[in-house]
């Protein structure tokens, strides 16, 4: 996407979570994993890419109309998997601490993700990240989850400014998506970079590479 005007620099930052600050897809899929083989379904690559960045009730809704089950019950299997877990696999991603850390000295900085309120809160608060953030927004905050634009238009009028003043980064095209969406600057840093391309404004290989900490000068001086 056109990079937007010389110039520009955002007046907040919203991180997503899973793949940004910290590595738990790899907890995702396993959890996406179990649940679709516990009501016999066979949970492929092609499964696992295109459910990468879904919330929990958009997974538990897949798997209950591929497996003929009840929803509700699949969603409960989901969230409970999940959170039986997640001990022992909150590593954040190299550079994700110093990152959020820098931005939230200078400028306003949350968090959009499409996990449950109380697992986003648990992973903020033991990853370490949780004392730099002004907020933080799970899919439970708004009527819908990533791709649609609601947890990024809800982070950015918590911390009090328009969409075009905040910068968005991501790793996952539904992320991107619901960024560009709502009308953020996107900063992409894909976790599969095989995968389908994520529609961003900016491109970078990790929080470490020089693209991104170029980026990161030009925007905070």
């Amino acid at each position: 996407m056109p990079a937007p005007a010389p110039g520009w620099a955002p007046a907040c930052v919203v991180f997503d979570c899973d793949g940004i600050l910290m590595d738990t897809e790899a907890n995702w899929a396993r959890v996406q994993r179990a649940v679709s083989e516990r009501y016999g379904l066979e949970f492929t690559e092609a499964m696992e890419r295109r459910m990468m960045g879904w919330s929990a009730a958009d997974v538990a809704t897949a798997i209950a109309e591929a497996a003929r089950a009840d929803r509700a019950a699949v969603h409960a299997d989901v969230l409970r998997t999940e959170e039986e877990t997640l001990t022992g696999h909150i590593v954040p991603l190299p550079g994700a601490l110093e990152t959020v850390r820098a931005f939230a000295e200078r400028l306003p900085v949350a968090v959009a993700s499409n996990s449950t309120s109380t697992i986003l809160g648990v992973k903020l608060e033991e990853a370490g990240f949780a004392p730099h953030l002004s907020t933080w927004v799970s899919s439970e905050d708004v009527p819908r989850g990533k791709p649609a634009p609601d947890i990024y238009t809800e982070a950015v009028r918590r911390l009090g400014f328009a969409p075009g003043e905040a910068l968005a980064v991501e790793d996952s095209v539904v992320g991107a998506t619901s960024a560009v969406a709502a009308g953020l600057v996107v900063v992409a840093v894909p976790s599969v970079p095989d995968g389908d391309p994520v529609p961003a404004h900016h491109r970078a290989a990790t929080l470490t590479d020089p693209v991104f900490r170029e980026l990161m000068t030009r925007w905070l001086g």
